[in-house]
């Protein structure tokens, strides 16, 4: 049987509450206000993934662009199945079962109505296959960077993988923070569940499957980033003030390097252009003076040349002095008359 949080549509259990009043509830531990806060916090970091779905847009854009010369390049393989795996995540619609689960909380005449313990379950194992999900994009995208990375040094269309690494890096750096956040979320809804009551006399689990103690450790993942919103914003500027510093220094340098050179190629196109005007110069009076010399050319059809301007520029040439070889292109006028009457009568 395959394990409830790799399905991509799972079937939920039906909506059902239980009741408990609210002196029985402190006594027991159930602390209803931080459950109810935690559910707030998670709807809120999933409305505020906006950054990252920008970046999916551009992903799947430049896939478009890039899938038919690199049809067959790794990097570009990867790429499309970090956007399958983000179109998985995307379907999800985790955020949706967690606004159901705050709406079942309700509170009525000194007694709290709190979700069954089936519909948490739910929404644990849920939570769980987004974050094997979470870990495969962030695998994805250290993959497809690694290719590009090698692209960028080889020097092959460096151009499209600098674009396309940029935006596999930025997804990576969101999956990471929001592969924190998952594990957060899903060890402060763990603490709830053997604490609600399971509504009917079936449970919702399997009893060969159970849910994790603890996410991180189910996800092997050997990093740690702070879950603080304001602490990853606080890295975020970091590194982005530490690149733009050094972004502003290479340009810097570049711009006067730049102008030294725009300098140095002003004086040398100076002496070049003069050296220009006189080659123009010489091999135009060399075609005329050829031209010159074959009067039959003179009267193929397309020639605009006077004959006044033409002995004017000749006269004032050099004589020749026989180092350039003439050949007449087309033959006489009248031969060509005569050969054309020839053919008549042969035929």
């Amino acid at each position: 049987m395959m394990a409830l949080w790799n399905h991509v549509t799972l079937e939920r259990p039906p909506y059902t509450m239980w009741q408990i009043k609210t002196l029985d509830a402190k006594r027991t531990g159930i602390d209803v206000s931080r459950f109810k806060k935690i559910l707030s916090t998670v709807i809120h970091d999933f409305e505020s993934m906006d950054d990252l779905y920008r970046n999916v847009a551009v992903l799947s854009r430049l896939i478009y662009r890039m899938k038919n010369k690199f049809r067959n390049d790794k990097g570009f393989m990867s790429m499309v199945r970090l956007d399958k795996a983000l179109d998985n995540c995307y379907r999800m619609c985790l955020k949706n079962d967690y606004v159901t689960l705050k709406s079942l909380i309700q509170m009525r005449d000194g007694m709290y109505s709190l979700p069954s313990r089936q519909n948490l379950e739910y929404v644990l194992a849920r939570t769980q296959g987004f974050g094997k999900l979470m870990t495969r994009i962030e695998n994805m995208s250290w993959i497809a960077s690694h290719y590009f990375i090698s692209r960028i040094k080889l020097g092959h269309v460096w151009n499209v993988a600098l674009i396309a690494l940029a935006t596999v890096c930025r997804i990576w750096f969101h999956t990471r923070y929001i592969l924190s956040k998952c594990c957060f979320w899903y060890d402060e809804l763990y603490r709830y569940a053997p604490q609600f009551q399971y509504v009917g006399a079936k449970p919702w689990l399997p009893n060969d499957q159970s849910l994790p103690h603890n996410l991180k450790s189910w996800l092997c993942v050997d990093w740690d980033l702070s879950h603080n919103s304001f602490t990853g914003q606080q890295l975020i500027r970091q590194i982005m003030s530490q690149e733009y510093s050094n972004i502003i220094n290479e340009k810097i340098n570049t711009l006067m390097l730049d102008e030294e050179i725009d300098n140095s190629e002003i004086d040398d196109s100076e002496t070049d252009n003069s050296r220009l005007t006189q080659n123009i110069e010489v091999t135009s009076n060399n075609n005329i003076k050829n031209k010159s010399l074959s009067n039959n050319d003179t009267e193929d059809i397309g020639e605009v040349i006077d004959r006044e301007t033409f002995v004017s520029s000749s006269s004032n040439l050099s004589p020749n002095d026989g180092s350039t070889a003439i050949k007449r292109k087309h033959m006489n006028l009248d031969q060509g008359k005569s050969f054309k009457k020839s053919k008549i009568r042969r035929k």
